[in-house]
């Protein structure tokens, strides 16, 4: 099996473990962020006892996050990164996800979305459905808002580097109003941690959100926000009903978060 050139830190880790079995399976986790039990010992001719002794001694020094089934990379704390920038990465996958998403709300009914440059593909893709929208995406007055849909923008202290709306003034707006559906994105999953966010502000936000929600609730993240942890608690993985992510997300990772009870939806590439 041949496999890519690893970054400066994971090479330099990889070649200080001496044992051949260990460094090829961080190798693989490394290429393809999870891996599973039963790959790994198809790949090395062992029994799936072996695999389990590899990847308990490995997640023992660290190296990876064991799951049920097999092993993720370990998560990797998430810090803001600008809406210029954020909103031109993966941007195909954040469109798929949000037409997916914006596919699940239902005709007359109000749906709260927050910042971030998915839940705006979310906004984009509510385009010709009877909705009231009501968020603090300041972004999404970039987009043509149909007329016979209801946009409420919450007001609030703006900020620029997320495009939000964020404060008191921005919670107390939601007060008496609630959800048939609620669509949240996050700048990290993870299995222990929950779903968390960069910016302590919109995770006041959130919360607010969450608590006046009287319907579903949906995280919206791509792949690159799987296994990973923020800042600061949005809310645990029990708060939530389904998480929409793309083709790209760890598929042992997901299945882990299935076990727990959540709906996943990895929404298909297109050609």
């Amino acid at each position: 099996m041949s496999t890519p050139a690893l970054d400066g830190a994971n090479k330099q880790a990889t070649m200080k473990i001496g044992n051949y079995r260990h460094r090829k399976i961080l190798e693989m986790l490394y290429q393809r962020q999870s891996v599973s039990a039963d790959e790994l010992a198809a790949e090395f001719g062992v029994s799936k006892i072996t695999i389990r002794r590899d990847l308990d001694a490995l997640a023992g020094e660290n190296f990876l996050e064991r799951t049920r089934g097999g092993a993720v990379l370990v998560s990797g704390l998430r810090l803001e990164e600008l809406f210029e920038q954020k909103d031109h990465l993966s941007k195909r996958e954040k469109s798929l996800i949000g037409r997916y998403a914006a596919s699940l709300v239902a005709e007359n009914g109000t749906v709260f979305v927050n910042a971030g440059s998915t839940t705006l593909e979310v906004i984009r893709h509510l385009r010709g459905k009877k909705t009231r929208i009501v968020t603090n995406n300041a972004a999404c007055l970039g987009l043509d808002i149909e007329a016979e849909q209801d946009l409420i923008l919450l007001g609030g202290d703006y900020r620029a580097p997320s495009k939000s709306l964020v404060g008191d003034m921005t919670i107390a707006g939601l007060h008496g109003i609630f959800s048939s559906v609620t669509i949240l994105g996050i700048n990290g999953i993870s299995i222990k941690k929950g779903c968390t966010t960069a910016v302590r502000q919109e995770t006041a936000v959130n919360k607010a959100m969450i608590e006046n929600s009287s319907g579903k609730m949906i995280i919206v993240a791509d792949h690159s926000k799987m296994n990973c942890i923020s800042s600061f608690l949005t809310c645990p993985l029990s708060r939530i009903d389904m998480i929409v992510t793309d083709w790209m997300a760890p598929l042992a990772f997901c299945e882990e978060l299935e076990e727990l009870g959540l709906c996943v939806v990895r929404v298909p590439e297109e050609n």
